[in-house]
């Protein structure tokens, strides 16, 4: 299924960068794109949430932000993704930078929970919107949110996705399956992760029982379940290489090496500090300068097999000819 690649994180996409990974193989890094959480204020408080532990006052100042843009187009970055932290769509000047941010060139994607619609965002300058179907947690009339997602639909790719649990309402994830088929919308349904990884399995393994058993589900044209780039073996001499493609710009200032450390459930559902890689006004000095692969042991690595391929990219070998 082409959706299947087209709308996670996988290795897959890795080998679509081939300039930026030779780039890596001659000791460069040259990401390609950069998360950025503009905020930490959010109106859900979904009991999986991997922030749920963040300052949920801070964000950052929007002129700083365009600062960071610049200096993350300097660098040759592609693209930009707005996301948690918090709401995206909650950011007082998200319309503003993302019009900034299309007119210097980058493709823009965005997670939101589509519960806040922002008349004054053009929603046209995504390249894609992501919407979390945990709104139907919510236990609310939905009657508003289900326009919200029509009215994005007429201006951009809609994809979604729904976290779910041991705990989740059998029928919520009948209702994210009709939903999703409904409305033709490419939807993974995911695992709660921030667990050891043999409950992380255990949760894949009743997803896949649930939705066959009760309700005759299997992968379909917009429907999948996204176990097959959760891989629950062990990260090669822990490196973590991650900021080479895909760095975090975090709301609190700082650039983290990884988007996703915060599932390791030893990290707090937080950002750590031994994490950050550099202030967010010094990212062109330490991607020229002072760039470094990183070591972090963490329990849980949701790119284990994009950074066991990066690491097989800088190691020195002799007689490359003879392969």
């Amino acid at each position: 299924m082409r959706n299947k690649y087209s709308i996670t994180s996988n290795e897959v996409k890795l080998f679509k960068h081939m300039d930026n990974l030779t780039s890596i193989q001659n000791k460069e890094s040259k990401p390609v794109m950069f998360h950025i959480a503009p905020t930490n204020v959010c109106n859900m408080n979904c009991t999986h949430c991997c922030f749920s532990e963040r300052d949920k006052t801070i964000e950052l100042d929007h002129l700083d932000l365009l600062k960071a843009l610049e200096d993350i187009k300097l660098l040759g970055v592609k693209a930009i993704e707005w996301t948690g932290g918090g709401e995206p769509t909650l950011y007082e000047a998200l319309p503003t930078v993302t019009k900034i941010a299309s007119k210097m060139g980058f493709s823009i994607g965005m997670n939101t929970n589509g519960l806040n619609y922002r008349e004054d965002l053009n929603y046209s300058l995504f390249s894609w919107v992501r919407i979390s179907l945990n709104v139907f947690d919510l236990g609310i009339d939905l009657k508003q949110w289900v326009e919200n997602v029509k009215k994005i639909q007429k201006q951009t790719k809609v994809t979604m996705c729904y976290i779910a649990s041991e705990n989740t309402p059998h029928e919520n994830l009948k209702k994210v399956i009709d939903f999703a088929e409904e409305q033709k919308i490419p939807t993974r349904i995911a695992p709660d992760c921030i667990k050891s990884k043999e409950k992380i399995e255990g949760t894949i393994n009743w997803i896949k029982f649930i939705t066959k058993e009760e309700y005759g589900f299997t992968d379909s044209e917009y429907v999948f379940i996204s176990d097959f780039n959760i891989f629950l073996g062990e990260r090669e001499d822990n490196v973590c290489m991650m900021h080479m493609l895909k760095p975090f710009l975090y709301s609190d200032g700082y650039v983290y090496a990884c988007p996703s450390s915060e599932l390791a459930i030893e990290n707090n559902r937080t950002m750590q500090p031994e994490f950050r890689i550099c202030k967010m006004e010094d990212i062109i000095d330490y991607y020229t300068n002072k760039f470094e692969v990183k070591n972090f042991k963490c329990s849980y690595c949701k790119y284990t097999n994009q950074n066991n391929i990066l690491n097989d990219l800088i190691k020195e070998v002799d007689d490359i000819e003879f392969c």
